[in-house]
């Protein structure tokens, strides 16, 4: 359903049998903005707005790439947001409809995108700058910004999981490197498709975008964005050397509880030879049973055995 329209610089409400007037206005920029889209809205893009048909099958099948389509008396932009739904990232469509005089934006639930880009707009108040042309870089602007606050999240994460691997590598440390890595590659998906869009809108000549007006603006969205794919390729390659990390301090904590069991074993088979001599059915033995110093002699003899073997173990760094 229509939930906003922007008329004229300034929020309207419209009828939407009267968007085919509002359209034929000569001055003002139209900003209909749709949620949905149900059958209603559907007829609106085919009927009022002429859209081809599959530009408005792409607002029905949510999830697809980002991408930049020119048509003859429009454009077409899929653009992805991002935000975390508790420990998961969330992508999130926006399909925008760029014409002479307006504005058209299509997306399946209450997106914040469209909120902030509101609120930056009316913070202009009546200003000439509020062309088609402004409100797409607007909307571009506030879509990159929705990765700024999930790379400082990352960033804190993997740092706090690199000191845990040092400190006690475990299972669910592992789990979750491999998660965010996953979510990694989510927003690098993202990311780059829009790095071409901006590259479109900004080095192909159309008629429909006012360069000189909006270009500096557009390479300002195109520099954020190239920032953006920095941070999240080096936060890929940073998980993969935590991982790799994690991999060799389970290693390395396998291997010391190995020579610590080996260790072990070694001195309990040293105690078992002499306890084991010490018990066969000898006639005589050495020292004698019935001596009285006999059996605490063998048990100072185990017990320096097993003194000498752990500083020597210790003076040889394995233990």
């Amino acid at each position: 359903m229509i939930t906003s329209v922007w008329v004229d610089q300034g929020w309207q409400p419209v009828e939407p049998e009267n968007l085919t007037e509002a359209l034929s206005a000569q001055t003002g920029t139209l900003w209909v903005d749709i949620t949905g889209p149900d059958e209603a809205d559907i007829a609106i893009m085919r009927d009022v707005f002429a859209f081809h048909p599959l530009a408005i099958e792409d607002t029905r099948n949510q999830r697809q790439r980002p991408k930049l389509e020119e048509y003859a008396d429009y454009l077409f932009l899929i653009l992805n947001s991002a935000r975390q739904n508790e420990r998961d990232v969330v992508l999130a469509e926006l399909d925008v409809f760029v014409g002479r005089n307006y504005v058209l934006t299509v997306h399946p639930d209450d997106e914040p995108v469209i909120a902030e880009a509101r609120k930056r707009l009316e913070r202009l108040g009546k200003s000439p700058i509020l062309t088609p042309s402004f409100v797409l870089y607007t909307l571009l602007d506030a879509t990159v910004d929705t990765f700024f606050p999930l790379l400082d999240t990352f960033e804190e994460e993997i740092e706090a999981l690199g000191n845990l691997v040092l400190a006690r590598p475990r299972q669910r440390t592992l789990h979750r490197l491999f998660q965010l890595k996953n979510s990694l590659i989510d927003l690098w998906r993202a990311v780059w498709p829009q790095r071409e869009v901006l590259n479109g809108l900004m080095h192909h000549t159309m008629p429909l975008i006012d360069q000189a007006a909006i270009g500096p603006y557009l390479r300002d969205v195109s520099d954020h964005l190239l920032w953006i794919a920095d941070m999240v390729s080096t936060f890929r390659d940073t998980l993969t050397s935590v991982i790799d990390l994690y991999m060799s301090a389970v290693s390395n904590r396998l291997n010391t509880v190995v020579n610590r069991l080996t260790i072990i074993t070694v001195m309990i088979g040293l105690l078992t030879v002499i306890s084991g001599f010490y018990g066969m059915n000898f006639a005589h033995t050495w020292p004698p049973f019935s001596a009285e110093w006999g059996v605490p002699a063998v048990l100072a003899l185990m017990a320096g055995l097993i003194v000498g073997l752990m500083a020597l173990f210790r003076r040889l760094d394995w233990f």
